[in-house]
Parts: structure tokens; C-alpha cells; sequence
């Protein structure tokens, strides 16, 4: 709204901020579970480690970075290990709070309940993501359409319950929503500009450095920002010597960003060289992290066609939830034929059309193993900018049917519209307020496949020489705060990282298996899947709730079994372990 308003707009505005701020309160204070993101606790506990040592180390090892680093001859340990598969913008932003609170850096459930003290720390930058995603929208909205369109964007975000719990899963899809949002304002700008005939150096610059700061966000952020640089070729009025600019940025980034890598593992892409592998054949992209015997894979053309085809039907096929449920971004697609009267508004629209074309291939090349909660899945990133043409789109169609009264005539179907989008938020959000009011510290957190009270024991049971090899690495190194390699693919690999670690004076402690790798469509899946080779220490803890012990081989040294969750099954049955901590050894929690 103008800031000169007064009377009921004013009133409404002031009732708006009240509700955003309640809204983030809510979901950091009250309904907040823990971090629900894997690469989210990944960037958090490089976080700790920048916080702590003041260089760019992980204690989540990827067993094709360290292959990588063994392959410059550059002798890595597990415990200090160079980071070279994360992007650096989140984990240092998070990193200068983690300063400050060395007291709470280590996770002990006794005392700071079942809700880590730094995970309600990151949930706190998220919601503050989000505000100013809105803020930036509503004023992208207002300078190219008018204060209603602005006012149906602002609220259909608001209400969006998914956006709200993506912010606070800790994922980095939460800052590039932020950074994105900044960029849309941004171009809005200079197509205003262009069109006024002034000049567009200084929104130009900004976009460009913005462009910089997503690339360094999220890795698959290379497609938005192939999007934008398009679109302001060919969609800004005098846009071609703009995009140079543009461009400038992000590739300086990328170059320099290259001679880091180069100097840490002798490749100038590092670990990320996997995701670009992984766009180009029909392998998985977490698989290929996992393989220390790094070979590149076969282009297999007729597979990779069909893999984003496929992948191409199940993003069109939950659409809808991919952009938040939001029913304004659904009708952005209407308004592409549409002929809006203001060129700095179709000049944006195309761009950000041509952007979301980019994102889909992106998408469709990449897979997305868990739809739209995958870490990869960016569609929602463009979900608020897609809001502002859905509304505006919203507000011409129903302007046609001429309905009586002043309100109908203005807000009947966008208020249809956000009453539709606010559905998961009514249905969801008083259910998890009822019960984080009622459980206070002790709301349960995602189990399965994520209990953290569980694997804050690690610690004590392990010497400050050794590391673990788990299937969810982030977790057990973010609330366990020990190093953790990723589950090899291959079985033989583990012994081959384990003489190598010795070598240098580390030990390997044991497995850790979560509820990660049983989470299969079929139990048959367990003996074909990514964890097939596996398969014994997937289904071993499990099958002692019915006495039958399903022994690894007799050349597996880590034969010890330790319980970190248990569950009944039955009367007769002993218990399920659904998490188990493998080791050679008896081992005692240290005082």
C-alpha cells in the first residue's frame, strides 16, 4: 500500500505486518520441529565447523570429493576435511551467528530439550527470508501493476503454508527464494527504466551482483540465472550491453570460485563436477556423490530422454504443489496471453518465462527423488514472482464480468483465490500449534527418519580420532558433531577409505543406519536399490523384533551392535531397531 494511506488502509496495512510477524513467531516458537532439510543440516554443520576453526572444513565427507583430493595427492583426514560440494553463501551468513553462541554449538538434549538451540537459530534468518521475499514482491508488484495486484501477492504469500515450512527446514531453496525475489525487483526496476529512457546501470549492477550471491547459494541457481541473462537479451529494451553486465558478475564468481576448488582438489568444478555428471546421464546425483571409485559415467542418450520425460510428467502432474499451492502463480500461464498495456510489465513476464523454462530443464535433467521436497526442486523459488502476474491476471479477468457492489467487483475471485491457498495453512497450522503448545520443548521432531536426541550420544561413545560412515551423514554430523562419511555405493570402497584414514591416524568407529536408507516403495527395493549392497546392515536391525539376526559377512569387522532407537513391535517380538550404531568394539559413553 502507498505510503501516504491513511484511514482503513492504513488500518489494514498495520493488520498486515501483525499478521506476518505473528505468523513468523509462530512457526519459530511454536509449531518448529527441528530442521527438516538434509542439505540443510549438511550447511549447518560447515556452519559450526567455519565458526570454529575459521577455514571452510566439513565433518560430512563425500566419498567423490575425497576420491577427488586423493587423486591431487592432496592426503585429506576425515577430520579435516575441505569442503568442495557445498556452496559457501548460507553456511557463512549462518556461521556469523554461530559466533556468537559457542555456549549452545554442541547439541545435548538434557539440557536444551528435543529442539537443538541453532536449529531454532537458522529457523530465525528463515522466517526473516521470507518477510522480505514479501516485502520485495509487493513493491515488484506495485511498480508494475497497481496497489491491488500488490495487496493479492502480498497475502497469497502470507498464507502459503509450505513457503513458511520450507523457511524454516534450514534447506538453501529458503535464501535463494530471497535472492530471487530481490532480482524480480530489481529487473522490474530496469524495465521501468528502459521504458522511461533512463539509465539501468545501477539495477543492472545490482541484478548482477544478486545473480552472484544465488550462484553461491544453490548450485542448480545457474539455471535462473541462464534465465535472467536471456531474458534481458532479448525482452529489456537495450538490454544486450545490460546482460554483459549481468553476466560480468556470476562468471567472476564462478572463476574465482574455480581457482578455490583447483587449489583444494585440483578440479576447478570439485565436488560439484557431480552434479553437472549427473545432468548429463541417467545416474542419480546423490549416487554419484556416494561412489569413491570415480569413473565418469556413459552418456546414455536414449536413457537420459526418457529419465526427463518421465521427470518432466511427475513435476507437471504436482504442479500445484511444487509452487506452494498458491492459485495465483498457477494462472501465471494465463496471463502469457494476455497483452498487458505496460511494456515494463511484459518485458518482466517473458523473462520470467523464459527463466522458468530454464529451471524445468534444469529440473528435468537433474530428477527430483522426493518431488517437491526435493533439495533440487526450485519451482517455488519463482512461486512469488509468478504470484504477481497470477494476480494481476486475477484482477483483469474478474473486472470483465462487471459484478455489483464495490467490494464483489474488486475482490471476489482473488478473494476465491487466496482462500484457496490458505487451505493447507488452515487445515495444518492448528493442528501444530494445538500440539506445540501442548508439548512445548518436547515436540517430537521428523521421525522418520530424523531423531536427534538419538545420535547426540555418538559423541561420547567415540574417540576424538575416529569418524563413522552412515546414509544420512548430514544428520549424524550435525547432531551427533562427529566427522561422517556418506554410504559408499560400492561395498569394497569402505575398506579402501578406512586403510587410507589409518594411514593418517583416524579410525573408523562403525556404521550408522538410519531410517534413510529402508525408505523404499517395496521391501524388495532394499535388495536392488541405491543401498543394495547394504542390504544386510538395512535389514538386520529391524529383523531382531522377530529373533532373527541378519548377520553382515564374516569379514565385516564392525559385528557390535548398539541401539540408538528402539521400537515394540508385538507381545513376543523383541524390539525394532530402526537406528543402529555398528562397531568393532564394547564401547562406553564417556564422562
Amino acid at each position: 500500500m502507498s505510503p501516504n494511506s491513511s484511514g482503513p488502509g492504513a488500518l489494514l496495512r498495520l493488520v498486515f505486518y501483525a499478521a506476518a510477524i505473528v505468523m513468523a513467531l509462530l512457526h519459530v516458537f511454536v509449531t518448529f520441529r527441528g530442521l527438516s532439510s538434509a542439505e540443510g543440516m549438511n550447511q549447518a554443520q560447515l556452519a559450526r565447523q567455519i565458526a570454529r576453526t575459521g577455514s571452510y572444513q566439513t565433518h560430512v565427507i563425500e566419498p567423490y570429493a575425497w576420491a577427488q583430493m586423493e587423486a591431487a595427492q592432496k592426503q585429506p583426514t576425515p577430520l579435516a576435511m575441505p569442503e568442495t560440494v557445498q556452496p559457501p553463501l548460507q553456511p557463512l551468513l549462518w556461521s556469523v551467528a554461530f559466533r556468537f553462541l559457542k555456549r549452545w554449538e554442541v547439541y545435548d538434549p538434557v539440557t536444551s530439550g528435543a529442539i537443538f538451540m541453532l536449529d531454532r537459530v537458522i529457523a530465525c534468518f528463515g522466517v526473516t527470508w521470507y518477510l522480505l521475499t514479501i516485502f520485495f514482491t509487493h513493491g515488484a508488484a506495485r511498480r508494475l501493476f497497481d496497489e491491488q495486484v500488490a495487496a493479492i501477492t502480498a497475502i497469497a504469500l502470507l498464507v502459503c503454508e509450505p513457503a513458511w515450512e520450507l523457511m524454516v527446514s534450514g534447506a538453501p531453496r529458503g535464501l535463494l527464494v530471497l535472492l530471487f525475489a530481490l532480482a524480480f525487483r530489481l529487473y522490474a526496476s530496469a524495465a521501468g527504466r528502459a521504458v522511461e529512457n533512463r539509465g539501468m546501470f545501477v539495477p543492472l549492477t545490482l541484478l548482477g551482483i544478486v545473480c552472484s550471491l544465488m550462484v553461491l547459494t544453490h548450485w542448480m541457481a545457474l539455471w535462473i540465472v541462464t534465465g535472467i541473462i536471456i531474458g534481458t537479451v532479448v525482452f529489456l529494451p537495450r538490454g544486450k550491453a545490460g546482460a554483459i553486465v549481468v553476466a560480468l558478475f556470476p562468471v567472476l564468481t564462478l572463476a574465482a570460485w574455480g581457482w578455490w576448488n583447483v587449489q583444494l582438489c585440483g578440479d576447478p568444478l570439485g565436488g560439484i563436477k557431480a552434479l553437472f555428471q549427473a545432468q548429463s546421464s541417467a545416474v542419480a546425483h546423490d549416487l554419484l556423490l556416494r561412489d569413491f571409485s570415480t569413473s565418469v559415467p556413459l552418456l546414455q542418450v536414449d536413457d537420459l530422454l526418457r529419465r526427463v520425460g518421465l521427470g518432466w510428467q511427475d513435476q507437471l502432474g504436482l504442479l500445484m504443489a511444487h509452487l506452494g499451492y498458491v492459485v495465483p502463480a498457477l494462472l501465471f500461464f494465463l496471463s502469457l496471453m494476455h497483452r498487458f498495456r505496460k511494456a515494463d510489465a511484459a518485458s518482466a513476464r517473458w523473462t520470467l518465462a523464459v527463466v522458468f523454462a530454464c529451471v524445468t530443464i534444469g529440473m528435468g535433467l537433474i530428477g527430483l527423488a522426493d518431488k517437491d521436497k526435493d533439495d533440487n526442486a526450485l519451482y517455488i523459488v519463482l512461486m512469488p514472482a509468478m504470484c504477481t502476474f497470477g494476480a494481476a491476471m486475477l484482477v483483469v479477468l474478474w473486472s470483465r464480468f462487471q459484478m455489483s457492489g464495490d467490494f464483489m467487483a474488486r475482490w471476489g475471485a482473488p478473494l476465491v483465490a487466496l482462500l484457496i491457498t490458505a487451505l493447507p495453512l488452515a487445515v495444518n497450522l492448528p493442528v501444530l500449534m494445538k500440539f506445540g503448545l501442548t508439548m512445548g520443548g518436547k515436540i517430537p521432531p521428523h521421525w522418520p527418519p530424523f531423531l536427534p536426541e538419538r545420535v547426540s550420544i555418538l559423541r561420547q561413545l567415540m574417540e576424538k580420532n575416529e569418524f563413522v560412515i552412515s546414509d544420512s551423514p548430514a544428520f549424524i554430523a550435525w547432531y551427533g558433531d562427529v566427522p561422517c562419511v556418506d554410504l559408499c555405493t560400492q561395498r569394497g570402497d569402505y575398506e579402501v577409505m578406512k586403510s587410507k584414514a589409518e594411514a593418517r591416524g583416524v579410525k573408523l568407529a562403525g556404521f550408522v543406519m538410519t531410517p534413510v536408507s529402508a525408505k523404499v516403495e517395496r521391501i524388495t527395493d532394499i535388495y536392488t536399490g541405491p543401498y543394495a549392497e547394504w542390504r544386510d546392515l538395512i535389514v538386520r536391525g529391524p529383523m531382531l523384533a522377530f529373533d532373527r539376526d541378519f548377520a553382515p559377512s564374516p569379514e565385516f569387522p564392525f559385528k557390535n551392535l548398539i541401539p540408538l532407537v528402539g521400537q515394540t513391535v508385538g507381545d513376543k517380538e523383541h524390539l525394532s531397531l530402526p537406528m543402529v550404531f555398528y562397531t568393532d568394539k564394547a564401547r562406553s559413553v564417556k564422562k
